[in-house]
């Protein structure tokens, strides 16, 4: 007891300092507690933003939830502190089906099978894509055939959609990062093999 009495009188300051930083420390510490507790009760259930072809409901953060009435999601994500959140995806894709790839190939009679994907633009508004096709192939007669070289891959989200008929029961899925408004966040993304009845495609 003497020798902390004597610690006080000695240094006032230090003593103030560390008791603030405990103080600091500890009301972070019941922040990330509480924010921890309603994520768990955000991420609880699956987020499904698609369910048989209807829109069931959308990723949204704090404001965006308060403005429009949406159903909070605690999807406001950001890159650092230099950027405000905003809602952005973290973990999405399109679920498994039942058909086997071999036999999504063998029910196109002509199309493109686009094996790797690359990159590409994305328009939030309007919902309007552009995608590079890394590696693709011509199908005829339901068999793979020559390679193509230059294709891209356009349309709108909206109207592309539905006119998948088949999905695929090789569900993959990988990391990535994703660039917006918030900056870059990591995020995952996946699907199986789809078949897309009618796409716009471009370049050579």
């Amino acid at each position: 007891m003497e020798t902390m009495q004597r610690y006080y009188r000695s240094d006032v300051k230090r003593v103030y300092y560390l008791s603030l930083e405990f103080l600091v420390v500890r009301a972070l510490s019941n922040a990330a507690l509480n924010l921890e507790e309603h994520m768990l009760q955000w991420f609880d259930a699956q987020l499904k933003g698609i369910e048989n072809g209807v829109l069931k409901t959308y990723l949204s953060d704090r404001v965006g939830s308060d403005e429009t009435g949406v159903s909070l999601s605690g999807s406001a994500r950001r890159e650092s502190y230099q950027y405000a959140p905003v809602s952005r995806m973290r973990n999405t894709y399109i679920a498994a089906g039942k058909h086997s790839p071999a036999s999504i190939i063998a029910s196109v009679d002509e199309g493109l099978y686009a094996k790797k994907m690359g990159g590409g633009s994305v328009n939030p508004a309007t919902g309007e894509f552009n995608f590079a096709v890394e590696e693709g192939y011509l199908i005829k007669n339901g068999k793979i055939g020559d390679p193509v070289r230059g294709a891209t891959l356009i349309g709108k989200g909206p109207e592309i959609l539905p006119l998948i008929s088949m999905a695929g029961n090789d569900l993959e899925l990988a990391a990535g990062m994703c660039g917006a408004s918030s900056g870059q966040v990591p995020v995952t993304v996946g699907q199986p093999t789809l078949k897309v009845d009618s796409i716009l495609v471009g370049g050579r």
